[in-house]
């Protein structure tokens, strides 16, 4: 190996490990600045939603923000109306969970059952179970105030980085090319969310009505969970449904009529949305790899905890649509993809927005000269 290559695989490896380290030790501020990232595209979304529905930009832009006011009130609510409940009622949970437990291994032969109860059962604690996954959510909660700062910032950015980018790259041969990408970037990850958040909260909703009808502790709380978790792609909706039946297994004390009415209905809502509506509306050239997914919930979690995990799934598909947007990067995009179904090339966005965005540009530099 050559000197100079020798310097450049060094240098690469130290600038990775020293990007790791930044990430892991600046880990509030970067997720919440990702978090405040994803509610700006949303409002964003909103927006334009509006727009195109009539309403002048300035109402439209005051209507999106209201409505995610509105959505992390609720949110703040879900979860505090049953922290208190989750609490209460957890030791009455362990103690079925013991209860259900014990004659099961009581029927295995040559097992010591007042072993495993001392040194396992008791080690499984259902009550610090449920207020770690309550004050996972919680610390996003409580972290809002500097999550709408940065939103706010970002919102007052996003209005002049077009004319950012037609500064560094307008008088340049490739500077149209770039718009364009930009606008399909954009395009991408914006129909992404947006679809992505309807099909969770139709998947919440549905799962909300299964879980009343059938008498489930919790019933808003798990709904919220299978919304937030249906984000990530097929081991989150797995995990999703896995919580409730879990413990309204525990709740009902076995294998019972709402338990088998909850094992037949709540997976059935998941393949459902996930396999039937959503492709109909995302198509797979947004998926990823299940590999990648692993790969992604683990590196993410190391690094940012349980909030990383949850967030890991929307970083990885924002990374994976820009590098199928460029020709050198693509490559990547495809292997990171599930099927390789993604945009083999490039085709020129016919968007207003991209339109709109190139006369601005061409307005700038014709007022410079």
């Amino acid at each position: 190996m050559k000197p100079s290559s020798l310097i450049s695989l060094n240098l690469t490896i130290i600038t990775i490990v020293l990007v790791l380290y930044i990430l892991h030790a600046g880990a509030s501020m970067f997720i919440n600045f990702v978090i405040a990232l994803l509610i700006s595209l949303t409002i964003i979304s909103l927006a334009g939603f509006f727009r195109r529905r009539g309403l002048h930009k300035v109402l439209a832009f005051i209507f999106a923000l209201l409505t995610i006011i509105l959505f992390f009130w609720g949110v703040g609510y879900i979860i505090n109306s049953n922290i208190e409940d989750i609490i209460a009622l957890a030791p009455q949970y362990q103690q079925k969970f013991v209860n259900l437990t014990l004659p099961l291994l009581q029927s295995i032969p040559y097992v010591d059952v007042s072993h495993i109860e001392k040194d396992i059962l008791t080690q499984i604690n259902i009550g610090d179970l449920l207020s770690g996954l309550a004050q996972a959510i919680t610390k996003i909660i409580s972290s809002l105030g500097v999550i709408f700062f940065y939103t706010l910032f970002i919102l007052l950015e996003h209005r002049f980085f077009s004319q950012k980018l037609a500064l560094i790259f307008g008088k340049r041969t490739h500077g149209s090319r770039v718009f364009e990408v930009m606008e399909h970037i954009k395009h991408d990850v914006r129909s992404y969310f947006v679809i992505k958040t309807v099909v969770s909260l139709i998947t919440g909703i549905l799962s909300y009505i299964v879980l009343l009808i059938f008498w489930v502790d919790f019933a808003l709380f798990w709904a919220f969970l299978i919304f937030l978790l249906n984000f990530i792609p097929t081991i989150g909706s797995i995990i999703a449904v896995m919580f409730p039946l879990f413990f309204s297994f525990i709740q009902f004390e076995g294998v019972s009529f709402p338990f088998i009415g909850l094992l037949i209905f709540l997976p059935a809502i998941q393949v459902l949305m996930g396999n039937i509506i959503e492709p109909r509306f995302v198509g797979n050239k947004l998926n990823l790899s299940p590999l990648v997914i692993i790969i992604s919930l683990g590196f993410w979690g190391v690094i940012w905890g349980v909030v990383g995990m949850l967030l890991s799934v929307p970083i990885m598909v924002i990374i994976n649509i820009i590098l199928s947007n460029f020709n050198s990067t693509r490559p990547i995009a495809i292997l990171l993809s599930e099927k390789g179904n993604i945009r083999t090339e490039f085709i020129p966005s016919k968007s207003p927005g991209a339109k709109n965005l190139l006369k601005k540009v061409k307005g700038t530099f014709r007022k410079k000269k």
